[in-house]
This record gives structure tokens, C-alpha cells and sequence, in this order.
């Protein structure tokens, strides 16, 4: 059978590296050239991420990509201003955020090769499966009803824990349902999933729209690198859209999340549809912000290096390190399940953040969350020259689950389908590391308990 990775696609990580490195070479040659050693260590992460990752793992590509542009988005933006990336710290003006830069690329890139380590080198298709499309959109909609019982019962702990891991499941499906739409050439089924959960997300206080563009995005990669020729313009397509709508987001967010939870100081949705949808669609006709306001606040929101600064500001200096207190209090975290431990004590973000920074910052009492980040408080932990520790041990974990999934006796598909929530389990560089582990082997269970005594179940969905 022929090795997928042999095939002609693999070129295209040559046509990428001659990309990044034509684009390192233009911001060197034309560039401020006040960020070279930060935008060197940017461009080798997004080089070993895509080398690694593009084509074996379209999931952990896109996850670990984007954890990269929330990590050096600002000195791109610094170059285009001509300035120095400190020059856009946030708070204390002593932060260093080019040595944060520098400490967040490191992570990810030795992340990364922890993460290669186990993964599979050969991906081969076992067998063509039709699926049953309108036994796809009857399991679609059954998920979609247990991520509204997870919404209405988020108070009971732990249980709320396993319904939302289930929930997530969707986005596998969607990705099946997008398979089917190419593989019967019947666009129009994925299309309208796509275009039905926009118009659930933009009603959601967290812009959820982005969900399905970013699975879309995904699914694609995945199936044009092992089971179709996709064609470069839907990728264009999808990405366009996406960069669309979080900028028009971006514009219009403040007012419209006032708007939803009618004043209140919560993260709540208390207006009903047809209110919601009136006010967004008269607060995007009647917005006013430049682009270059616009572009300020998505890159302002993308990145999540300012509150890192500030630890390495803060810490050794007004605080000493924890030696492994805060990882060690996340894995004991994990350990005790609020469906067993009811009466855990709850994380407040927004508390730890201002611990080891010093800052002083809403929290939850506010109806915020502001999280430091698993980068971060591996740092707080263990220093500039240890903090890769834990972020090694994590990228062995999330490597060796992947091999596990893979290598379990399903069809490749399904692996594919049940890696695609995985994304949603790391989806930034903010998480918190107790989040990090929870949602990762939270899932993991779920996952593992499906493929073990449901494989009729999931094979019902052929045809």
C-alpha cells in the first residue's frame, strides 16, 4: 500500500520552508532590524512546528501554530512599526517581552519534539468507508443536545466535566460529515454545518462562530494531505473568512457583550435571539473603527505574552520561585475529580495571575477569568533555565496519546475524527496548567472508553 507521506503532498513542506525563509530574509533585509535575535527564534518556531506537525498532524499543527502566533505576534507587529517589541508592554515598563519571546519559542519548539517523539510515521488509509450522511447529521444533532445539557448543568463539577468532553465529540463529527461532502462531491452538506454554527456562535458572549471555521480548516488540511486533491482556494477561502469575521468581532465586541449580558457583570447570555441579532447587525452597519484600531485590538487579543513578562518581572525579584508547587497543585488537582470531590476549591485564574505579577486585575467576582498561562507558570515554578521541565513532560503526554489513539484497532478515519477535539482541549497559550491536564486526559478518557465498547456503535454510522 502506498505510504500517504511519499506521496507528491510532502513537497509542499519544501515549498513552506522556502516560504518562511524568503519571509525571515524580507523582514531582516527591509525590517526595523531593532528584533533580529526575537524574529530568528520566531521563524525557527513556526518552521519546526510546520516540519513536524503539517502533514503527519494537521491537528497539533494548527493547535501548536497558533500557541506560536500568541507567542510572537507582536514583534511582526513591532517590525511593521518600526519599534522595539518592548516598546508595547502593557503594564510595567521593565517588562521584557523580547526575552519572553524568546523563553515562549523555546518551549514550544522543545514541546514539539517531545510531542514527534511518539507519533506515528506512516499514516495508510486501511479501507474507503461510505458513511450513511443522514446517520451523521441524526449523531450531529445528538451532540449538539448534550452541549446543551453541559451549558445547564456547568454548576455540577465533575459531571459537567464528562458531558462536555462527550460534547466535543461534534467537531469529530463534523469532520466525518466534511469527508462525506467531498467524498460524494455534495459540498452543501458541510456547507450548511458551517454556516449554522456561525449563526449559533455569533449569539455566544466568547465568539464561538470561530469553532467550525477553525475545525473546517483542520478537516481540510487533513483530508487534502491523506485522502483527496483539495484545492488551494477553499483554504483561502475558509482563512479569509476567518480573518473577517475576528476582525469585525474585534471591532464591535465590547458593546455587543454589554449588550448580552444586559449590563450585568457576568459572562451570561441574558437577551433572547432576535434582540442579539439586531443589535450585531446595527453595531456592525453603524461601526465607526479604523483599520488600524482594529488591527490593534485582534493583535492585542491574539497575543498572550504580557502577563509572562510580568512574572519574570516579579518573580525571583519581589517573590521567589515555588520549586514545582504549581504544577504539583495542578496535577493534584486532576487527581481529585469534583464528581468525587465535591467540595474542591475552585480556581480563580484571575487570583494566581495577580500573585505572581503583582498586578492588580479583575476576577471573577468581577465576572472575569485572566488566566497566566502553563508557559508562564512553569516559569514561576522552575526558572528561565528549568521551566521547559513540565513542558516537556507535557508534549510526552500529548505525543503518547496520539500514538495510543492511532495505533488503536480503528479505522485511521475515526482516529482522525477523534483527534480533531483535541484542539479544543489546548486551544491557546492562556490556559492555565491545571486546565491543561484536565481537559487533555479528561477527553482522553472519553475517548478511550468510545473506541473500547463502542466500536458497533461507531461503525453503525457506515452505510
Amino acid at each position: 500500500m502506498t505510504d500517504i507521506l511519499a506521496l507528491p503532498n510532502k513537497s509542499i513542506l519544501n515549498k513552506v520552508n522556502i516560504g518562511i525563509s524568503i519571509m525571515l530574509i524580507l523582514f531582516l533585509i527591509f525590517g526595523s532590524g531593532k528584533n533580529i535575535l526575537e524574529l530568528l527564534f520566531s521563524f525557527a518556531c513556526f518552521a519546526i512546528i510546520s516540519n513536524f506537525f503539517l502533514i503527519r498532524q494537521p491537528v497539533i499543527f494548527f493547535t501548536l501554530t497558533y500557541h506560536a502566533l500568541q507567542a510572537t505576534v507582536k514583534v511582526f507587529y513591532a517590525e511593521f512599526n518600526n519599534t522595539t517589541l518592548n516598546s508595547f508592554t502593557k503594564y510595567n515598563v521593565n517588562a521584557d517581552l523580547a526575552e519572553v519571546l524568546r523563553l515562549s519559542c523555546t518551549g514550544l519548539i522543545l514541546m514539539s519534539l517531545a510531542i514527534a517523539l511518539f507519533l506515528p510515521k506512516h499514516f495508510f488509509p486501511t479501507r474507503t468507508i461510505r458513511f450513511n450522511i443522514k446517520k451523521l447529521f441524526i449523531v450531529y444533532g445528538g451532540f449538539i443536545l448534550v452541549e446543551l445539557i453541559a451549558r445547564n448543568i456547568g454548576q455540577l463539577g465533575g459531571i459537567y466535566q464528562l458531558v462536555q468532553k462527550m460534547a466535543v465529540i461534534k467537531w469529530g463529527i463534523l469532520f466525518l460529515i466534511t469527508y462525506t461532502s467531498i467524498q460524494q462531491k455534495k459540498n452543501v452538506y458541510f456547507i450548511s454545518i458551517i454556516l449554522f454554527e456561525i449563526l449559533v456562535g455569533i449569539l455566544s458572549y466568547f465568539s464561538t462562530f470561530k469553532s467550525a471555521l477553525f475545525v473546517a480548516i483542520i478537516s481540510l488540511l487533513i483530508l487534502g494531505f491523506h485522502y483527496f486533491k483539495i484545492k488551494l482556494k477553499y483554504f483561502i477561502a475558509l482563512v479569509s473568512i476567518s480573518l473577517l469575521l475576528i476582525f469585525t468581532w474585534q471591532t464591535i465586541k465590547e458593546d455587543y457583550r454589554m449588550f448580552l449580558s444586559a449590563g450585568e457583570r457576568s459572562q451570561n447570555v441574558n437577551v433572547n435571539f432576535e434582540d442579539a441579532y439586531d443589535k450585531i447587525f446595527n453595531l456592525v452597519k453603524d461601526n465607526s473603527s479604523s483599520a488600524e484600531t482594529t488591527l490593534d485590538k485582534t493583535i492585542d487579543r491574539i497575543s498572550y505574552i504580557d502577563f509572562f513578562a510580568e512574572s519574570v518581572s516579579y518573580i525571583p525579584n519581589e517573590k521567589p520561585h515555588t520549586n514545582g508547587t504549581v504544577w504539583l497543585e495542578s496535577v493534584m488537582h486532576i487527581l481529585k475529580p469534583r464528581l468525587f470531590f465535591p467540595d474542591k476549591k475552585s480556581i480563580d485564574d484571575s487570583q494566581k495571575t495577580m500573585e505572581f505579577t503583582g498586578l492588580l486585575l479583575a476576577d471573577a467576582e468581577q465576572g472575569t477569568s485572566i488566566s497566566l498561562g502553563y508557559m508562564a507558570e512553569s516559569y514561576v515554578d522552575f526558572g528561565k533555565y528549568f521551566f521547559v521541565i513540565p513542558i516537556i513532560l507535557l508534549g510526552l503526554l500529548i505525543g503518547w496519546l496520539f500514538n495510543k489513539l492511532f495505533e488503536s484497532k480503528i479505522d485511521n478515519l475515526y482516529c482522525w475524527a477523534f483527534s480533531i477535539p483535541f484542539y479544543f482541549q489546548f486551544y491557546g497559550f492562556e490556559m492555565a496548567s491545571e486546565k491543561v491536564l484536565g481537559s487533555i486526559i479528561t477527553y482522553a478518557i472519553v475517548v478511550c472508553t468510545i473506541v473500547k465498547f463502542g466500536k458497533n456503535q461507531i461503525k453503525w454510522l457506515e452505510k
